[in-house]
């Protein structure tokens, strides 16, 4: 009758053993799956940032771009109406 009761103990022991290993294996594997994700996350935030950035710059070199551009027109038409002038100047003359 002892030995029948004490077997019983062990095996409610290493059933509650069994379960709380089975619980805490459970528990690492979702913090695993969490670190894993905010990881993901992470690492996607960084390539939108990224992106924006080029985004951002290839915006910039284009407005420069145009800037230099119009800058270079108004030389030009500056130039060619100074020269222009100048041609005026020496036919009246």
């Amino acid at each position: 009758m002892v030995q029948v009761r004490r077997r019983a103990i062990e095996t409610e022991r290493q059933t509650r053993f069994q379960e709380m290993a089975e619980r805490r294996r459970q528990r690492a594997s979702e913090f695993e799956l969490r670190q894993q994700e905010k990881e993901k996350e992470r690492v996607e935030a960084a390539r939108a940032k990224e992106r924006d950035r080029e985004e951002r710059l290839a915006a910039l070199n284009k407005q420069q771009k145009a800037h230099i551009e119009e800058l270079q027109k108004k030389i030009q038409l500056k130039v060619n109406v100074q020269h222009a002038v100048g041609v005026q100047c020496c036919v009246s003359i």
